[in-house]
């Protein structure tokens, strides 16, 4: 199985490789403005037809997409991609948290934005097509979110591992999350009118998409300053995490970050606090990825390669898979800028 898996990977980054630079043009000449660079199979969002857990038109499909800059990816970014799907939080209750189990996720989805509020291109970064193709490398060690269902049956017995989780990766040129909302449900309204979907019976206003993201970016998200004003920013941000109809269907899932000192003498704007109704309607989920997982980040890979070099400490390392480290090395990436 490991040679298998390899050679699956190996297919995986030739595809990426082959189709992403065109793709990542379109985008950037304004073409388009969401691509996918990588399915699983054709009928992707759709679970593979041989796959244990079957779409039921009658609930709605259930996506999670982990949006990042990957640059580079790291374990933090494997496990959100990992976890499972929850309804409600206790973030703002006492006691021990009480994460209630949930119907699982149909699809995955890597997504990078070529377009961030926050962050550009900086030397020493790795390029578009390197992120995509690191992402690529993370497919192999991507989970189906099966529930309480078996992850195999004997149809399924030959599913690659991107099949058995139904991940696929895009690219996107929107910086806001409710434009990346906007933008993916148009895509997928327009996806099943093509022929593969046609003996389907897709309700695209049921689609339900999760954002995968990091206690910083739910802090951002609900941050006056990215907004023309407050109240445009809660008219948008009810819009984007109510229920259809009315809504557009979106569910926040945030990683629970290990309080430091720093945290506890200077405290956030109170972002959080305007999230809480949110949360306490099940709209916003924070979860335990582990608490030194919770603490890995891409900066600081990028700052110790900067700092140490490729032959230096091998602390980095142990921050990303195998995979995306041999890429780092051989590709020599990380040696200027932070």
């Amino acid at each position: 199985m490991p040679q298998a898996d390899d050679t699956q990977a190996q297919s995986i980054m030739a595809g990426v490789r082959r189709v992403a630079p065109h793709l990542l043009q379109r985008v950037q000449q304004g073409l388009s403005n969401l691509e996918l660079i990588h399915t699983p199979h054709s009928t992707w969002p759709l679970p593979h037809g041989n796959h244990v857990q079957q779409y039921n038109p009658r609930r709605p499909l259930r996506v999670s997409i982990l949006d990042s800059s990957f640059n580079p990816p790291t374990l933090a970014h494997l496990a959100l991609a990992n976890s499972c799907r929850v309804e409600g939080d206790s973030f703002y209750r006492t006691g021990e948290p009480k994460e209630l189990s949930a119907p699982a996720y149909d699809a995955k989805l890597l997504l990078l934005s070529v377009k961030n509020a926050d962050k550009t291109l900086k030397p020493g970064d790795a390029s578009y097509l390197q992120r995509l193709v690191m992402m690529s490398l993370l497919i192999n060690d991507l989970k189906p979110d099966s529930g309480d269902l078996p992850i195999t049956t004997p149809d399924s017995s030959n599913l690659t591992p991107g099949q058995l989780a139904n991940v696929a990766i895009a690219i996107i040129d929107e910086p806001t999350f409710v434009g990346k909302s906007e933008a993916f449900r148009a895509f997928l309204k327009h996806r099943f009118c093509q022929p593969q979907f046609t003996q389907q019976d897709i309700a695209i206003d049921s689609v339900e998409l999760s954002f995968l993201v990091g206690l910083d970016t739910l802090e951002r998200l609900f941050s006056p300053r990215y907004y023309p004003s407050e109240t445009d920013m809660m008219s948008k941000l009810h819009k984007f995490l109510s229920p259809s109809p009315e809504g557009d269907n979106a569910r926040i899932v945030s990683a629970r970050r290990t309080m430091t000192q720093s945290d506890i003498i200077q405290p956030k704007d109170n972002s959080l606090e305007r999230a809480k109704p949110f949360m306490e309607a099940g709209r916003i989920a924070v979860i335990d990825i582990g608490r030194d997982i919770s603490t890995y980040s891409s900066t600081t890979v990028r700052r110790s390669l900067n700092s140490v070099g490729l032959s230096g400490d091998s602390v980095w390392r142990k921050l990303v898979t195998k995979s995306v480290a041999d890429y780092i090395l051989e590709n020599e990436l990380y040696q200027a800028g932070p």
